[in-house]
C-alpha cells in the first residue's frame, strides 16, 4: 500500500518533486502535484502529467491528462489565500476522488482509505495556491481516515506582512485537520547573497531528509538480531508518534524541524573496487552536524520535547568488527527529549554515505519564528496564531496533579 506525497503551489510541488529524483520513491509513494499555473507544473523534472492536479478558478480540480489542460489552468491564486481556500471547499468530493484514482494506480482498493497508510501534503504558507488549498486537503484526508504528515514552508520575515498573514490564517485552520507538523524555515536563507538560487538547494535538502525516512524505515528495514547492542526497527507510526503531543484525552500535532548529515564511508577508489576500505563513521558526529543543520531558525536541539533519529548505514557496519555505538546515539537523543521520549532506529543502505536524520518535535510557543510571523500577520490585520497560546493552556492542565479539579 503506498504512501502519498502531495506538492501544493509552486513550493510544494518543487519539495515533492526533488523527493523523487530517487526512483526507489515510486516503490512506496505516489506523488500528487497540484497547481493552479501550468508553467509551475511544467517545470516538474522527475513527476509527470499522469500526477498532475490542476486547479482552475471555474472548474476545480482537474486531471493532468486532460486535453486542455493548459488552457483551463492559467493564471494561479498569487497571493490571495483566501480565494484558493473557498475554491477548494467547493470541490472536497473531487478532491477524495482524485486521491482514490492516484492511490489507485498502486492497486489499493479500499475507497474509505484507499490503501494509504500515512500522507505527506508539502506546501508553502506565505502563497495563495497552496496555503488556501492544502488545509481543505488535508481535512479530506482525515475524513478520509488517513494520517496527515504537513511539511510546510514558512515565510521569511522580509517577504512582508501579507505572506505573514497567509501563513498564520493558513496554519489556524490546518492544525485541526493534521497528525503532525514538519516546519522548514525560509529564513534560513535571509542573510544569505543572492538567496533566491538557494531555494531550489534547500528544497532538495529537505526532499533528501524526507526521503531518508521513508526509504529507509519502508525499503531498508533491518534485522534486529543482527546488531548485539540497541537496534530497533521504526516506521511512519514512529514519525508521528515522535511529532505529536497527547494530552489528556486530546492528541495534538507537534511542531519538528528536520536536520540531516552525510559522510561518504569509502574514497573513491574503493568505491569503484568494491572490496573492503570502510572508513569509521563516527555516529555522534554525524548527531551534532545534523543539528546543526535544523530547518527552522533560532531554535537549540537540547529544548526539543520529543525527537525522531534514522541512521541510513550500510551493512558492513552493523557486523562485529565495523559496529558502530547505537546505544551512544540513543543516549544523545535522549538528553534531547525534554519528555524522554526517542523513536531511534537503523537502515540499511547500498550507497556509499552514511546519513543521519533528526527530527526535533517543539511546541509553538518554543519556536521564536511562529512568534514573529504571528506579529507581523497582526501589523497587517487582527489575526493572531491560536496555537501560541491555546497548545500553553492544554500544557499546563496536563501538569496539574490528578487530584486537583480545575475550576471552570
Amino acid at each position: 500500500m503506498p504512501y502519498a506525497f502531495i506538492g501544493v503551489g509552486q513550493c510544494g510541488g518543487g519539495i515533492v518533486d526533488a523527493a523523487f529524483y530517487d526512483k526507489n520513491m515510486f516503490k512506496v509513494a505516489v506523488p500528487i502535484a497540484i497547481n493552479s499555473a501550468t508553467m509551475d507544473l511544467q517545470t516538474l523534472k522527475h513527476i509527470g502529467r499522469e500526477y498532475w492536479v490542476g486547479m482552475s478558478r471555474d472548474r476545480g480540480f482537474i486531471d493532468g491528462t486532460i486535453d486542455g489542460f493548459e488552457h483551463f489552468v492559467s493564471g494561479g491564486y498569487g497571493k490571495n489565500r483566501a480565494k484558493a481556500y473557498e475554491d477548494a471547499l467547493k470541490y472536497e468530493d473531487t478532491i477524495r476522488d482524485i486521491i482514490i484514482e492516484r492511490a489507485r494506480v498502486k492497486g489499493a482498493t479500499d475507497d474509505r482509505g484507499v490503501g494509504i497508510p500515512v500522507a505527506f501534503i508539502v506546501f508553502g504558507l506565505g502563497g495563495g495556491t497552496g496555503s488556501g488549498a492544502s488545509p481543505v486537503i488535508a481535512k479530506v484526508l482525515r475524513e478520509m481516515g488517513i494520517p496527515v504528515i504537513a511539511v510546510v514552508v514558512l515565510p521569511a520575515s522580509h517577504e512582508g506582512g501579507l505572506t505573514a498573514k497567509n501563513a498564520v490564517e493558513s496554519l489556524n485552520i490546518l492544525v485541526e485537520h493534521v497528525d503532525s507538523v514538519v516546519l522548514v524555515d525560509n529564513q534560513k536563507l535571509a542573510y544569505a547573497e543572492s538567496a533566491e538560487t538557494l531555494y531550489q538547494r534547500y528544497n532538495e535538502y529537505v526532499a533528501r531528509s524526507l526521503r531518508d525516512i521513508v526509504i529507509g524505515t519502508a525499503l531498508e528495514r533491518i534485522n534486529p538480531a543482527d546488531f548485539e547492542g540497541y537496534a530497533p526497527v521504526i516506521d511512519l507510526k514512529d514519525m508521528i508518534a515522535a511529532t505529536s503531543f497527547t494530552l489528556g484525552k486530546k492528541t495534538k500535532p507537534g511542531f519538528a524541524c528536520l536536520g540531516r548529515a552525510s559522510e561518504k564511508t569509502r574514497d573513491l577508489l574503493h568505491y569503484i573496487l568494491p572490496i573492503g576500505g570502510y572508513k569509521e563513521i563516527d555516529v555522534i558526529s554525524l548527531l551534532y552536524r545534523a543539528f546543526m543543520k535544523l530547518t527552522v531558525e533560532d531554535v537549540r536541539a537540547e529544548d526539543a520535547e520529543k525527537n525522531l533519529v534514522l541512521l541510513r548505514l550500510p551493512p558492513v557496519y552493523i557486523t562485529k568488527s565495523g559496529k558502530i555505538n547505537t546505544s551512544m546515539a540513543k543516549q544523545v537523543m535522549e538528553e534531547r527529549s525534554r519528555l524522554g521520549e526517542t523513536h531511534f532506529g537503523v537502515s540499511l543502505t547500498k550507497r556509499n554515505l552514511a546519513t543521519a536524520t533528526v527530527l526535533l518535535t517543539y511546541r509553538p510557543n518554543q519556536i521564536a519564528r511562529l512568534k514573529v510571523l504571528s506579529q507581523l500577520a497582526g501589523q497587517y490585520t487582527d489575526i493572531s496564531l491560536k496555537v501560541l497560546e491555546e497548545y500553553e493552556k492544554d500544557f499546563a492542565l496536563e501538569e496539574l496533579p490528578e487530584e486537583i479539579e480545575v475550576e471552570e
